[in-house]
């Protein structure tokens, strides 16, 4: 089990900027629930009462820096026939996710209870278009997504929507061969990334493109460090190729310098060798691509050995209460794809979710933020058809959507056109919990950022 749950997640490490990880309430920084957020508001403090005015609703118009796509106002016009999942009163979506069990911890925990969420949210404001919102949910089980795809095919759904799999380059060809739309909250692999009527609004992986944002900005905080670097990731496909992307796009336009880049065997436990390596070369700076524990672990050896560490700079999947609250994460530079849950006061469509997950029983999570996301893009998409829903118009709309933020919930991706996203957003974990780095809001975008190689990185 323990085997497994390594590799669940380095199959995650491999997305670029469509990760993200758990984050628990009571240890996020101050981005409670629905709950916390009410009682902040009794309080009577002035920046709490503010929030709470700015409280968005089913009624709202607006939601952040969108409209909001659902309402009861039928449209006019008669509905196309046979279009699948779709009667003049209901649009019936799924969503295929794995989801948390007892044996194995897991990366995508709160993709199902967003998307559950997003459907209760857009009912009570009365639907799409007043057509109501029914949802089937599929566990995939790590290994099932094949099959439950299938289910999915056979159960006449209009679209998949907010979906998240870390084995997701399974099903592709069954969901392709039945038509099914997929909105997703991420994508895991390249070749799920690439697939036909594929969107997702954060869009993550792309053999050739990598965004350099974050290794320039290193480079200037760190112009030492950047010269003595240290790369680890596992054998498997999916971490080696994330990692390899790393080094190349980091190399030729930041000017980092790898005098350590070592592929461990999977299910390795002894670090010793390699944190003496790592010593003998100098190392000032860390990057990993791995499993949480397994990083951690390192660290600890790095601590027991001495090694003093200038920058350690991790990805999304990093963005975890447990990780932060460990002592030799201190410090550690961590990305993120979706506004921070510490500044949720301040990010009234982050406060919506956090209110409708708390609704449903639900664990946050940035995963779970970038699912109800994808609820609103696929809302967006088919309120924009009326009358006329179609799968055939649901992806004619969604090819038109090149600007997408999700209301202020995650960093600007074009999902119609699946582009390398060219901004960022740094964390750094101070006093077990994550706070913003880099820049001082929002998040740091340049078309320049984008790096193309001459190379492939395909998972």
């Amino acid at each position: 089990m323990r085997r497994v749950a390594l590799l669940l997640a380095l199959l995650l490490a491999l997305t670029a900027v469509g990760c993200g990880s758990r984050v628990d309430d009571a240890d996020d920084g101050g981005g409670g629930g629905g709950d916390d957020l009410e009682a902040e508001g009794e309080g009577g403090g002035s920046e709490e009462e503010e929030a709470a005015n700015d409280d968005l609703t089913p009624e709202s118009e607006e939601l952040g820096t969108i409209p909001n796509p659902c309402s009861g106002e039928p449209a006019e016009g008669e509905l196309p026939a046979d279009t699948p999942g779709v009667t003049e009163d209901t649009i019936r979506i799924g969503v295929i996710s794995d989801r948390e069990n007892p044996a194995v911890p897991l990366p995508t925990v709160g993709i199902e209870e967003a998307v559950k969420a997003f459907v209760e949210f857009c009912n009570e404001a009365g639907g799409i278009n007043g057509r109501t919102l029914e949802l089937e949910t599929y566990d995939s089980m790590i290994t099932a997504t094949d099959d439950v795809t299938k289910q999915a095919c056979a159960d006449d759904l209009f679209a998949l929507v907010g979906t998240g799999s870390v084995q997701d380059q399974l099903g592709i060809e069954t969901r392709e061969g039945c038509g099914l739309v997929e909105v997703a909250g991420y994508s895991a692999t390249s070749a799920r990334a690439g697939s036909e009527d594929f969107f997702t609004g954060v869009p993550g992986l792309s053999p050739t493109d990598y965004n350099v944002g974050p290794c320039l900005w290193m480079a200037e905080q760190h112009p030492d460090a950047v010269k003595k670097v240290a790369m680890l990731y596992t054998d498997l496909p999916a971490a080696s190729v994330r990692g390899q992307q790393v080094v190349e796009g980091c190399s030729s336009e930041a000017g980092f310098e790898y005098v350590v880049e070592e592929a461990l065997p999977f299910g390795e436990t002894n670090f010793g060798p390699i944190v003496e390596q790592m010593q003998e070369q100098g190392v000032e700076m860390f990057q990993m691509v791995s499993a949480t524990s397994e990083t951690l672990a390192v660290l600890r050896e790095a601590e027991t050995q001495g090694l003093e560490l200038e920058v350690i700079d991790l990805g999304q999947q990093y963005y975890d209460a447990n990780f932060a609250t460990e002592p030799v994460a201190e410090g550690a530079y961590v990305l993120s794809n979706t506004a921070p849950f510490s500044e949720a006061d301040s990010n009234p469509t982050l406060r919506l979710y956090q209110e409708y997950l708390d609704k449903v029983g639900g664990v946050q999570s940035t995963l779970g933020v970038q699912a109800f996301s994808a609820g609103l893009l696929f809302a967006t998409a088919t309120d924009a058809l009326g009358a006329e829903v179609t799968r055939e118009g649901l992806v004619t709309e969604l090819q038109g959507i090149t600007e997408w933020d999700g209301g202020g919930l995650n960093l600007v991706g074009s999902p119609g056109t699946n582009e390398t996203i060219d901004c960022f957003l740094y964390l750094r974990v101070e006093g077990g919990e994550f706070v913003r780095e880099h820049p001082e809001e929002g998040y740091d975008c340049d078309p320049a950022y984008i790096h193309t190689s001459d190379e492939r990185f395909e998972s």
